[in-house]
């Protein structure tokens, strides 16, 4: 009897405890998201993360050790900006795109991109000081974020 009592409450604690998750997914992480670090040979200068809902520019402390916080901005991101930002994922493949033109001391200035979509995740450095021009309608973007 003893062991019909411990099978059937054992057999009760599997079926409740094995429950099939939810598929609930979060829509931070299933959506475009893009950070965007400034980095130079006197380390970074700035982080911008963009999503379909937030923007936020954050300037790390200067060179005596005080925060920026003054400097630091968050905004909701507007349809127009992360359409545009889309628009450049899509044009230049950001997310498949093997670019790396990081000279961190020789050019001055370079942005390091993540950018995630879902499972998917790829960087990319692009050097801010071209002369070719190729780019510069990111390099303006982001600028004016």
């Amino acid at each position: 009897m003893k062991n019909t009592v411990y099978l059937i409450l054992m057999g009760i604690l599997l079926l409740l405890g094995c429950k099939k998750s939810e598929n609930k997914t979060d829509s931070e992480t299933t959506g475009l998201k893009v950070e965007i670090k400034g980095i130079s040979g006197w380390g970074e200068f700035v982080n911008i993360s963009v999503d379909q809902n937030k923007t936020a520019v954050k300037y790390p402390a200067g060179t005596n050790g005080s925060p920026q916080t003054a400097r630091d901005k968050s905004y909701r991101t507007s349809e127009e900006t992360f359409r545009k930002l889309s628009s450049y994922v899509e044009t230049y493949n950001l997310l498949e795109a093997k670019i790396q033109e990081c000279a961190r001391c020789v050019d001055g200035m370079d942005y390091v991109i993540t950018v995630r979509s879902g499972s998917v995740e790829n960087t990319v450095t692009i050097a801010v000081n071209r002369t070719d021009g190729k780019y510069a309608d990111v390099l303006d973007f982001i600028s004016k974020l």
